[in-house]
């Protein structure tokens, strides 16, 4: 009895097989290259070969290399802040303490490599490209304060804090002076001209930050009149 030979079927091509991982394994791709080679030199087709797929697969699921960019900021802020507002749910006691922790881990170096390798991408975005560099911090930004001014509120709230802080402009304020006193000194030579440690700068402005929301300790009169007798 004669044996029918099989044909060997050609292996399906990874696209066609595993479609719902083309997004993310375009942008692990497009995210090194940004990283590596800086956006703007990072064209479309560098970034298929990198995926290794076509540029028109690119093309199916991102517009143009902008919305790429947008996807992983989005995909960066949704994390970020959501470790963030993890950390305020697992630590109940004062406010101040929820937020020296939310603010530590904010601007703590980054613990992942996908979140170190966009850093250096919108370091590299703001000297080269402003606009875009804006565009994909403000979702984060806006998030970020949304949540420290929560946390005023709630330290007004219970008395921790003073009553006439304006929650809005502080959390504002505050986070603005950190990102650009870092931006300086990763975009310009400011690092080699005044080294200052990182850790030591977000601490302090931290405590500083801290201590103007706290009430005003007022001097009893007694208090008061005995100081001025002593001086």
């Amino acid at each position: 009895m004669a044996v029918k030979k099989q044909t060997a079927r050609a292996p399906e091509p990874r696209w066609a097989r595993r479609p719902e991982e083309r997004p993310r394994e375009i942008l692990a791709a497009a995210l090194r290259l940004f990283a590596s080679k800086g956006y703007t030199a990072t064209t479309l087709v560098d970034i298929a070969k990198a995926a290794g797929v076509t540029k028109g697969t690119v093309y199916y699921y991102f517009r143009n290399k902008e919305t790429l960019l947008a996807r992983l900021a989005e995909v960066n802020d949704r994390e970020a802040v959501g470790e963030l507002e993890a950390i305020v749910r697992g630590n109940p006691g004062p406010v101040s303490s929820q937020l020296r922790l939310v603010l530590r881990r904010g601007f703590a170096e980054p613990r992942d490599e996908s979140r170190r390798q966009l850093r250096v991408v919108y370091v590299g975005l703001h000297s080269d490209a402003p606009r875009l560099f804006a565009r994909a911090i403000q979702q984060t930004l806006i998030r970020a304060w949304s949540l420290i001014v929560k946390l005023i509120e709630r330290g007004k709230a219970t008395g921790e804090f003073r009553q006439d802080a304006d929650a809005q402009v502080a959390a504002r304020v505050f986070t603005a002076g950190l990102v650009v006193q870092m931006l300086w000194r990763q975009t310009t030579d400011l690092a080699s001209l005044d080294p200052f440690d990182d850790a030591r700068m977000v601490d302090s402005t931290i405590e500083l930050f801290l201590h103007s929301l706290r009430p005003a300790v007022r001097i009893g009169a007694a208090a008061g009149r005995r100081m001025a007798t002593e001086s």
